[in-house]
């Protein structure tokens, strides 16, 4: 098992380290698994599930979520936590995962497209902010079990005003576990010099200031307002490298997501 690790100068104030029996559900009173059909307009073609075959614990300390195909429809999950936190002014705060990608070969991975990230929540609090106003967080993802990842920021004033600023591809290894990150730092007096900051393995990978952003509502939103983690596994992308799933792509674990945990933390 791999709890959240203690944080140098902060407080773990949420967090799911997946501990139950093997093969049972998540923790429903943390996440909401989500029950719908594809994304179209991401290009892709799996239902999510509540069904333990698509997402279960291991027994030992992970979540497991598992693309499956049967009868020629692919099946995944999709996982979205209840819980939604911001970082208050002059604090900094870190919402962090340790996971694993599959670990397939990529000629077995076509289409596959696993993602650690985050919405606004005002995209669900009665609002009536759509996407991609509410702002979006991508913090780990990649596709067709290439061996990189980018970090992006999505933000707009909603309908087809959206802007965003990613990273250049920032690789790993496939194999491994590796902790994902995203620190918003408050700390600075002006919103221009706050900061939101991607990290992997404890190193800084991408970074965007509010001055980037240039506009102080847009940069609140994302910023300032309370997000919550998604965990999920698409079949079917517009991801670069990505593509549609075919008839070598394998179901099972090795084209799944392992998590060993999601946190959040806060500055004290």
């Amino acid at each position: 098992m791999s709890p959240p690790p203690a944080q140098s100068g902060y407080s773990l104030v949420w967090s799911d380290d997946f501990a139950g029996s093997a093969g049972s559900l998540p923790n429903q009173s943390k996440w909401n698994i989500v029950s719908s059909g594809p994304n179209q307009g991401n290009q892709e073609v799996q239902t999510y599930t509540q069904s333990t075959s698509n997402s279960s614990l291991s027994g030992s300390g992970a979540l497991h979520i598992t693309p499956q195909h049967d009868n020629g429809q692919w099946t995944s999950a999709r996982l979205e936590g209840k819980e939604a936190l911001n970082c208050p002014a002059g604090h900094r705060m870190l919402l962090q995962a340790e996971l694993r990608s599959g670990t397939f070969p990529v000629n077995q991975q076509s289409g596959i497209w696993p993602a650690f990230w985050a919405l606004g929540n005002d995209i669900r609090n009665g609002k009536n902010v759509s996407w991609p106003q509410c702002g979006e967080w991508d913090i780990f993802e990649n596709a067709h079990g290439a061996d990189f990842s980018l970090g992006t920021l999505h933000y707009g004033r909603g309908g087809s005003d959206h802007l965003s600023k990613g990273s250049a591809r920032q690789t790993f290894q496939v194999e491994s576990f590796h902790t994902w990150a995203i620190k918003v730092n408050r700390g600075p007096s002006n919103w221009q010099d706050e900061t939101l900051e991607w990290w992997l393995d404890g190193n800084k990978f991408f970074q965007v200031k509010g001055s980037d952003v240039g506009d102080g509502e847009l940069w609140g939103r994302v910023a300032h307002k309370s997000f919550f983690p998604i965990l999920n596994v698409a079949v079917g992308s517009n991801f670069p490298g990505g593509g549609q799933p075919d008839d070598k792509t394998t179901t099972g674990l090795g084209s799944g997501l392992q998590v060993n945990y999601v946190a959040f933390y806060r500055s004290n």
